[in-house]
């Protein structure tokens, strides 16, 4: 296929670029793509929005990084807003189309550091984190017009945040509950993340569709929302 431009919406997560695999629309050894993406989604404690930009070999290998911002309306966080990277790398290792399996395999890694503001009068936290996992994917054609990638993503998610300040005076919800709790403490998450995402890919003129819904889980959250976009 040519090059890629989408507009997506971002995983309702803390990492945007896992949703994100655009060679699941190409075939092994097709010419490289590119793609951008922006969007936004729901956190389980708020709300966030971003932007992304990532290049495909070949089908092969996606690289790429998003940049988002969240809006925390709830949890620790409650009244921050969060700037985050995320970096990511997928590798489409085993793909059904030339090794002759059911389905196709790839791999994404993604890290993401994020930083805090709002919290005056004293120091805003920070965290990174990190999402590993496989996915499972089929590409179907439907017709001269249509693609349906019905697909299965499970990662191991982590994630750490460090807190300089409890002092009762600052915005976020982070605030002392015993005499001794001034100062800095740390919060770190393992959990598992499982989405489900029907990709459809809609061929019109000469220009393709993209339009992504997904559902699952990130630990023991419910997570939901849907990607569009456009391939040029």
């Amino acid at each position: 296929m040519r090059k890629i431009i989408g507009l997506c919406f971002l995983t309702a997560t803390l990492f945007a670029s896992s949703a994100r695999a655009q060679s699941i629309f190409i075939d092994k050894g097709d010419p490289n793509t590119m793609d951008v993406v922006v969007g936004g989604g729901l956190v389980k404690n708020g709300w966030g929005a971003g932007a992304g930009a990532g290049w495909s070999y070949r089908g092969v290998f996606d690289v790429g990084a998003d940049f988002q911002r969240y809006a925390y309306t709830a949890g620790t966080n409650r009244n921050l807003a969060g700037y985050a990277v995320s970096p990511f790398v997928t590798w489409h290792a085993f793909r059904h189309d030339v090794d002759e399996l059911p389905v196709s395999i790839s791999m994404t890694f993604a890290m993401q550091r994020i930083v805090y503001a709002g919290n005056g009068p004293v120091a805003n936290p920070e965290g990174w984190g990190l999402v590993a996992g496989p996915s499972v994917y089929r590409r179907m054609e439907l017709g001269t017009s249509m693609v349906f990638v019905p697909e299965l993503f499970v990662a191991y998610d982590f994630s750490h945040t460090s807190y300089y300040s409890q002092a009762g005076d600052q915005s976020s919800s982070n605030v002392a509950n015993n005499s001794e709790g001034a100062g800095y403490t740390t919060d770190s998450k393992h959990r598992a993340r499982v989405l489900v995402r029907p990709n459809i890919l809609y061929k019109m003129g000469n220009t393709n569709y993209v339009i992504v819904p997904y559902a699952g889980v990130q630990g023991l959250a419910f997570i939901a929302g849907g990607n569009i976009g456009a391939i040029f």
